[in-house]
């Protein structure tokens, strides 16, 4: 692969407008930081107050424990913006050093073939597009597997509440109980016989 004066023209009209596209995705996700640490400023405080203290009563408990969760969440997202702002930050590095390397083959008055500056604006130019089309997908994945996370497992219990929602109607209609066997909701003694 050799260096051409449509080529380099190509990679200098190009990579300004991946630098925009990345710039205008980065600053939409600006508002999600500031989100995020106003989410978990409130359970950092709670953490920090309560880490200095020796008893607690079951009240204290329970806050402590969804200051905690509220906080590993907020961790976990923090991490995969830091891992997003740091791919983004290092693609348009290399985007400028492409874009200067494209600029200054063209502005040289003899440039040569220039054969590792083509190859090199190639990649980064690759990377980049995968960049700005693979990031919003993550995007979109990340919170899918998170609530997957939460819903799968309550996935089991629609069955049995739902079971027990109409008997429980079923009682409340004709007043009187009925057995949860009849109703197909099994009972922990049901698994032993």
């Amino acid at each position: 692969m050799r260096m051409s004066e449509a080529y380099a023209a190509a990679v200098a009209g190009l990579v300004p407008v991946v630098l925009l596209l990345i710039t205008v995705e980065i600053t939409s996700n600006r508002s999600r930081m500031h989100d995020l640490f106003a989410e978990v400023g409130r359970p950092a405080a709670v953490a920090r107050s309560m880490a200095r203290r020796e008893h607690f009563t079951q009240q204290q408990i329970e806050r402590a424990e969804r200051a905690t969760h509220a906080l590993r969440s907020g961790i976990r997202q923090l991490r995969w913006m830091l891992v997003y702002l740091a791919g983004s930050a290092a693609v348009a590095l290399m985007l400028l050093d492409a874009e200067r390397r494209a600029l200054r083959w063209l502005g040289d008055p003899s440039p040569g073939p220039a054969e590792s500056d083509a190859k090199y604006c190639l990649i980064v130019l690759g990377i980049a597009f995968f960049r700005v089309v693979i990031a919003p997908l993550l995007d979109i994945l990340r919170p899918l597997v998170e609530g997957a996370a939460d819903l799968l497992p309550a996935a089991g219990s629609i069955t049995r509440l739902s079971r027990v929602v109409e008997r429980t109607r079923r009682e409340q209609l004709t007043g009187c109980p009925t057995p949860p066997q009849a109703a197909g909701v099994r009972t922990p003694g049901d698994a032993q016989s």
